[in-house]
């Protein structure tokens, strides 16, 4: 199975959420009204005023299941001090698969990989189209949940 592949990202938006909108949901309506299938982040940094993220609980074997997930809903607000990711289709639905860090008022750091967020105070995001690659997400049975498959040349 092939394992990697070559990608064009040299479409590339910058985009604000504004106050009260909900990650990843804005990023997949912008993602219908631009046109983007398959898309990367970049850069993202901000604020949120909650958020949902979960990481895998220790001594977790594979593949994973959501009984080994450890879920965590918090409010900040909080400072976005990096949020990357991708978002994919898996069948005929876009699948986010994205990660952040956050920063709290007394200078620590939580994160993990991020479910859903509502946008504080903005949410400035470099957003790249995936073109040249038709790479998907599927199940996995090895690792568990829904990973990256790429096409086999």
């Amino acid at each position: 199975m092939k394992y990697f592949g070559r990608v064009d990202l040299n479409n590339t938006l910058i985009a604000r959420f504004r106050p009260a909108e909900t990650v990843p949901d804005r990023i997949t309506d912008l993602m219908s009204e631009v046109g983007f299938r398959r898309a990367v982040i970049l850069s993202a940094i901000g604020s949120f005023s909650e958020a949902t993220f979960y990481g895998v609980k220790p001594d977790s074997e594979l593949p994973y299941g959501t009984e080994q997930i450890t879920k965590i809903s918090m409010r900040g607000p909080f400072e976005v001090l990096t949020m990357e990711g991708n978002i994919l289709p898996s069948s005929d639905r876009p699948i986010h698969h994205l990660h952040v860090v956050l920063g709290m008022h007394d200078g620590r750091v939580v994160g993990g990989h991020l479910e859903k967020a509502t946008v504080y105070t903005t949410l400035e995001l470099f957003l790249a189209e995936i073109k040249g690659c038709n790479v998907e997400k599927q199940n996995d049975k090895i690792a568990g949940g829904v990973q990256i498959k790429l096409p086999i040349n």
